[in-house]
């Protein structure tokens, strides 16, 4: 496990351009990439997915980070799969011109996973209970080829503050607002991740993402062996 500091590239999708694929949307949908910005790095994140291969992005909600590979890198063939009925229409709508992008309605937990070259989860694992997370985790492994890679987005335990705002944050836009599915909060910390990555065949490495943001950011790039 090697912590690293640095994209592989330079950012190279702009905000104005993922902007654009909203332009038609209703006001919600043109400010969620506003506002997803502001606490993300997410457009740092698609540095470290491979160019040239399919990729099964789950959870991909309304499309964002879904669009943001595409834009990155136009030859991706791109599937999405995630269980919100309203989010998957929303993708489909405002998205679904982009070529080479297939949005799925289905639950990743018990949905098929076809072959791919990698796999992107993005904030998605901490609403389901670790026992759920480490099947989906065993599920990508048997989707990736040796040499496939497996883009993990989460947030760490540390810095403790960081991790605390986050907690409320999230229990206002899932509990309260309903933003997102789920109940409970299931998260957890870089060690126990990797240990479990690292089981399943993985050569991880540990991200560290935030920097600048209020939230604790951590990102895990495990390459199957």
């Amino acid at each position: 496990m090697t912590p690293v500091s640095a994209s592989l590239r330079p950012v190279r999708v702009t905000r104005r351009a993922v902007y654009g694929l909203f332009r038609g949307a209703g006001f919600p949908m043109k400010l969620y990439p506003r506002l997803k910005f502001r606490m993300c790095p997410i457009l740092r994140i698609e540095a470290y997915v491979p160019d040239g291969c399919d990729i099964l992005d789950l959870g991909c909600g309304n499309g964002l980070f879904t669009a943001i590979l595409k834009l990155g890198s136009p030859d991706r063939k791109i599937i999405g799969i995630d269980l919100d009925a309203r989010k998957i229409t929303a993708a489909r709508r405002f998205l679904g011109k982009l070529r080479g992008v297939d949005f799925r309605l289905g639950n990743v937990v018990s949905a098929p996973y076809p072959k791919t070259g990698a796999c992107t989860i993005i904030d998605v694992l901490y609403l389901l209970p670790v026992e759920t997370q480490n099947a989906i985790l065993k599920k990508c492994a048997g989707a990736l080829p040796s040499g496939g890679t497996l883009i993990l987005k989460e947030m760490d335990l540390a810095p403790r503050w960081k991790y605390a705002w986050n907690a409320v944050q999230e229990t206002i836009s899932v509990k309260i607002v309903g933003f997102t599915l789920g109940s409970r909060f299931h998260f957890r910390g870089r060690e126990d991740y990797a240990a479990t990555l690292a089981g399943l065949g993985f050569d991880v490495e540990i991200i560290p993402l935030h920097r600048g943001y209020a939230y604790s950011h951590i990102l895990y790039v495990a390459r199957k062996k």
